[in-house]
C-alpha cells in the first residue's frame, strides 16, 4: 500500500479544503469536539435521544460470524457496516452522497489506547438521488480490520451522514476518503499520522447545515463478550419495543415483522482468527527481510542474528495475539533450519531461497 506524506497530505488538504491546520489537536480532543457536530450540530436541530440497541434479537443467525466468543488476548475484532436507511436527505433537491463515519478506540498492550478512524462512501452510497431515500442499502462495509483484542471496553464514535454532491464539499470529501483508504483500517500505527486530516476534514463536513443532514449517530462504549450486531433508529428512545427488532436475510431492519419506517445504520463487531495483513506491520516485515537477505547470502550467523530479532519483535507486537506470534516464530524458525540444516552451509545444495516476503509465510494454512 503506497502511503503519502505527512507534508503532502497537508498541502493537498489545505488547497482542496480551504481549513487551516494550525494548532492540530491531539486526537482525543478532536473526539469530543467532534462528538457535540455529530450528534446536535450536523442536523441543525435540537438533540434527539436516538435509540442505540446494542444487539439485535436473533442477529446472529443472519450475520454468523458474530455467534463466536470475544476473549482477551485470544482474537480479533472487525467492524462492518450491514445495511443503512436514508430518510433525512429528503431535503436534498440534488444528488447526494451516503457517508459513513467510525472512531474506535480500544485498549492496546504496552502502549496508549489504540485509535482508528474511517470514513467510507461505499459505491452504493455514492451519487444517490431522492429516489433511494426510501431504500434500504445493504452494504457489508468493513471500516475497521481486524485488530487484536486485549479486553475491555470498546469505544464507538459511529455517524451516518447525507452530503448534498455537487459544491465545495464533493472534493473535499473524496479527500477525506482518499486519506482514510491510505491509512488502512486495521494497522494502528499506520492510522496515526492521519487522524488528525480525517477530524479536520468531517468537522468541516459536518459544519456546512445547508449540505449535510446526519441521519443516525452514536457514541458509545460497548463491552464485548461476544460478537454483536447493533442499531441506532432516528426514533426516540422508548419510542418503540426494541425486543422486536429484528434482521432479515438481507440484513435489513425490521420491527415486528415489517420494515421500519425511519432511518437507521446496522453495523456488527466480529470476531475473527486471523489477521490477514500481518505482513504489513513494519517492524516485523523489515527484520523478516532480514532474514531472507541472510538466508539467500548463504550467512548463518546474521540469519541467526535476523531470527533472534525477528522473534522479538513478534512476541512483543501489539497488533498480533500471542498465538499468532508463536505461530510465526515457528514457521520462520522453521525456515532458518531448513536453509542451514546439521552440519553447516558447506552441506547445503541447489539454490538458493528466492525472495519472499512476510506475507508469503502463509500463516494460516
Amino acid at each position: 500500500m503506497q502511503m503519502l506524506s505527512r507534508r503532502s497530505l497537508v498541502q493537498s488538504f489545505l488547497a482542496v479544503g480551504s481549513v487551516t491546520l494550525a494548532g492540530v489537536r491531539s486526537a482525543s480532543a478532536q473526539r469530543f469536539d467532534w462528538l457535540a457536530r455529530l450528534l446536535v450540530g450536523a442536523s441543525g436541530a435540537p438533540p434527539v435521544d436516538l435509540t442505540f440497541i446494542p444487539s439485535v434479537q436473533g442477529a446472529e443467525s443472519i450475520v454468523p460470524e458474530v455467534a463466536k466468543p470475544i476473549e482477551p488476548d485470544a482474537c480479533y475484532i472487525e467492524l462492518y457496516l450491514e445495511s443503512i436507511r436514508l430518510a433525512k436527505a429528503r431535503r436534498f433537491a440534488t444528488r447526494f452522497h451516503g457517508v459513513a463515519y467510525s472512531f474506535v478506540t480500544l485498549a492496546r498492550e504496552g502502549d496508549a489506547r489504540a485509535q482508528l478512524a474511517a470514513i467510507s462512501k461505499p459505491d452504493k452510497l455514492a451519487e444517490l438521488d431522492r429516489g433511494a431515500i426510501d431504500k434500504v442499502i445493504v452494504v457489508s462495509k468493513q471500516m475497521m480490520g481486524p485488530t487484536a483484542y486485549r479486553g475491555g471496553p470498546v469505544l464507538l464514535q459511529f455517524g451516518l451522514f447525507s452530503v448534498k454532491s455537487g459544491n465545495l464539499l464533493s472534493p473535499v470529501l473524496d479527500y477525506v476518503t482518499r486519506v482514510s483508504s491510505a491509512a488502512g483500517n486495521s494497522y494502528v500505527g499506520a492510522i496515526k499520522p492521519f487522524l488528525p486530516l480525517i477530524a479536520e476534514g468531517m468537522d468541516l463536513i459536518a459544519g456546512q447545515r445547508e449540505d449535510t443532514a446526519l441521519e443516525v449517530g452514536v457514541d458509545t462504549a460497548i463491552d464485548l463478550k461476544t460478537g454483536s450486531v447493533s442499531a441506532i433508529v432516528d426514533l426516540p428512545r422508548g419510542s418503540f419495543n426494541i425486543d422486536k427488532l429484528t434482521l432479515d436475510k438481507d440484513r435489513k431492519l425490521l420491527l415486528d415483522g415489517k420494515p421500519i419506517d425511519a432511518g437507521y445504520a446496522v453495523f456488527s463487531f466480529r470476531p475473527s482468527a486471523e489477521k490477514s495483513d500481518y505482513g504489513e506491520i513494519p517492524e516485523l516485515r523489515d527484520r523478516y527481510a532480514a532474514i531472507q537477505s541472510a538466508l539467500r547470502g548463504g550467512k548463518l550467523k546474521d540469519a541467526q542474528d535476523a531470527l533472534a530479532a525477528f522473534r522479538l519483535a513478534a512476541i512483543a507486537s501489539p497488533d498480533l495475539i500471542p498465538a499468532d506470534a508463536s505461530k510465526l516464530v515457528e514457521k520462520t524458525t522453521q525456515k532458518v533450519r531448513t536453509a542451514f540444516p546439521p552440519g553447516g552451509v558447506g552441506d547445503v545444495s541447489g539454490p538458493r531461497p528466492k525472495a519472499e516476503t512476510l506475507s508469503e509465510i502463509q500463516l494460516y494454512e
